[in-house]
């Protein structure tokens, strides 16, 4: 069996009978460590049949939000716990044996195998059989980004994040109650208004960082005495079909979901506070009260994760250097602060590192425009040897000399000399 090592893939593509089908419903209420280590198996296993998936303990502590001081034993501790969890995912069966005719009752994990090294702790795992269907090969899928999903802490904000995902080039989609009930795995006690306090206010503060313009409305039924719930309709600004999910670089990825958050005119100032604690990771309140305080360094970065000593020449912290951005990422940041500029939110700050990104386009706009332009050039001399060989060719003028073959590697292209028999 093949092990492939590789570098970590941050996206998950999933089957979309994935988030129909009940057998699945015990991996939306594992514990939050739990899921996240799963998603993170299940973005390795993408397209990978029945190849054996390597990851190390470094991997998965840098991917799922794992604290800097937790060992690698730990981690392993989780990892193994987790496929000891997910045993009870299997796939029940009946099939003819083409032998004797017998009827046999066949039960597979979702895993096949799964190894926890306790030497070197890393993780290996492969996909059963009669589960490839759900990373292989796909024609109906779902995609998210782990990142994303790893900062999401309610159970119902990840299924929803993940439902969602599935049409999230549409920009809408509407639930009946009783399929959302069933579909999040409310508790059958939690009325329309129990359900809007436990589980829409929590899902619009975590998941308004994801989806832009994100909105919930409640469809009442026609023609019925008094207001009786019917539906919830979610709609959100469509992605484009080739959008990123993740950017790979997490002050892009942040850039955004600030921005969309902020920007949302569906929810209150209270509701965008605590999304951006959310967000953040802070204790309910910290975001507000900053904004009471007042002299805030950036629209996109709070006063607390704000270091007065700066590593570039950027006043936000969390941005990296000119040199580490490429073309189109200083376009998608350049974009944002644009558009917050426009409506008057930037700070003097914000302004001036905006004068720097705009720099840094212009220049890395030469500089590809640079390149662009040696590779025509190399291509146009190539092409123009190309038909000066072609055309001694037609005319029977070019030989091959072997007379330095086997001599000093340097000479070895006079192999491939043209030379004039007239």
């Amino acid at each position: 069996m093949a092990i492939r090592k590789r570098p970590v893939q941050k996206i998950i593509k999933i089957d979309n009978r994935f988030n129909d089908d009940p057998i699945f419903e015990p991996i939306d209420s594992l514990p939050e460590i739990n899921s996240n280590i799963f998603w993170l198996i299940a973005a390795q296993v993408k397209d990978q049949g029945s190849n054996r998936i390597t990851l190390s303990p470094d991997q998965i502590k840098r991917e799922v939000g794992y604290n800097s001081h937790i060992s690698n034993k730990q981690i392993a501790k989780n990892v193994d716990d987790t496929f000891s969890r997910l045993l009870t995912i299997q796939l029940s069966k009946e099939e003819k044996d083409k032998n004797t005719g017998h009827i046999n009752k066949i039960r597979e994990n979702i895993f096949k195998r799964s190894v926890v090294d306790t030497d070197t702790l890393e993780t290996s795992v492969e996909v059963s059989d009669s589960f490839q269907y759900l990373f292989n090969h796909l024609e109906h899928w779902t995609r998210f980004s782990i990142t994303q999903y790893v900062r999401l802490h309610s159970n119902y904000s990840r299924k929803l994040f993940r439902l969602l995902k599935q049409w999230r080039t549409v920009g809408h989609k509407e639930y009946k109650i009783d399929d959302f009930r069933k579909r999040l795995q409310i508790p059958k006690s939690y009325r329309p208004t129990d359900i809007d306090r436990r589980v829409l206010s929590l899902c619009i503060e975590e998941l308004c960082a994801n989806f832009q313009n994100f909105k919930v409305t409640k469809n009442y039924r026609k023609g019925v005495r008094g207001r009786k719930l019917d539906s919830y309709i979610f709609t959100w600004v469509p992605e484009k079909n080739n959008q990123q999910d993740v950017y790979y670089d997490s002050s892009i990825e942040d850039t955004n979901s600030v921005y969309y958050i902020k920007s949302n005119p569906y929810l209150t100032d209270k509701q965008k506070f605590r999304a951006l604690d959310r967000f953040y990771g802070f204790t309910l309140g910290t975001c507000a009260k900053e904004y009471k305080e007042g002299h805030l360094h950036s629209y996109f970065l709070p006063n607390k994760l704000h270091k007065r000593s700066r590593r570039t020449a950027f006043h936000r912290s969390d941005l990296k250097s000119l040199t580490q951005y490429k073309h189109a990422q200083f376009a998608q940041l350049l974009h944002v602060y644009e558009e917050v500029s426009k409506k008057g939110f930037l700070t003097p700050e914000d302004k001036e590192d905006m004068q720097l990104l705009k720099m840094g386009y212009m220049k890395s706009e030469e500089d590809r425009d640079r390149d662009q332009k040696a590779e025509k050039e190399r291509l146009k001399s190539l092409e123009e040897s190309a038909k000066d060989m072609q055309v001694q060719r037609d005319n029977g003028n070019v030989s091959i000399d072997f007379t330095h073959a086997g001599q000093d590697l340097n000479d070895s292209l006079s192999l491939f000399d043209i030379k004039d028999l007239s």
